[in-house]
């Protein structure tokens, strides 16, 4: 990606240690694109230890195209964060305009990119439509990779999980976006802390920590 096309960063506001707990998650913040084809929002859902029980906290993650066929990771967030804070995040980031925008439930952009249009790939192909034939084939694919992408991060949490707390699923999930994102950019992964192993462990049965 060229820099010249990067905005700059800003990191979120008034994340907490459970939002951000690991120091390799910097890359969320970092600058990007100035425009995206389309931006696609999925949800995570993270077991987590409590007390006897497993409760899910669900975790927002997006995937940007900004050229068709390539694409990157543009970020995680709490669900209970409002998606167009966001977006505004996003703006706040570099990203000027996006074409396209796709999330579950539907979002209202206009605040932030008055230009975008809704999109889902389950809309009748018929139906009158603001892309041609082309532009819908590469948001098509794009949401192909966006789903293959959501089910090799949640087949990676279920082989990690329950996590002994949310500090520990969180960062899990960022190291596992980081990952997905440079195998995007063609970079090799990053091998995984132990520290984090440690923390999953501390929320095992005993006689599991003693094996």
């Amino acid at each position: 990606m060229n820099p010249s096309t990067r905005g700059q960063t800003t990191i979120w506001p008034a994340r907490s240690s459970a939002d951000d707990p690991s120091p390799g998650s910097h890359w969320l913040s970092r600058a990007l694109c100035l425009r995206y084809v389309l931006t696609d929002f999925r949800t995570l859902h993270l077991p987590v230890r409590d007390g006897s029980q497993v409760k899910h906290v669900p975790w927002r993650w997006a995937l940007g195209m900004f050229k068709q066929a390539e694409y990157e990771l543009l970020g995680a967030w709490p669900l209970h964060v409002p998606l167009p804070a966001v977006l505004d995040e996003l703006h706040d980031r570099g990203i000027e305009q996006i074409k396209a925008v796709s999330a579950d439930g539907g979002v209202d952009c206009t605040s932030t990119y008055p230009d975008a249009v809704a999109w889902s790939a389950s809309s009748d192909p018929d139906a009158p439509s603001s892309f041609g034939p082309r532009r819908r084939a590469a948001l098509l694919s794009a949401t192909a990779s966006a789903e293959r992408l959501q089910a090799s991060l949640t087949r990676a949490i279920k082989r990690r999980a329950p996590f002994a707390d949310e500090g520990a699923a969180v960062a899990f999930l960022m190291h596992a976006l980081e990952n997905a994102d440079r195998q995007l950019q063609g970079l090799p992964k990053r091998r995984f802390k132990t520290p984090l192993r440690r923390s999953r462990a501390l929320g095992a049965p005993a006689s599991q920590q003693a094996a």
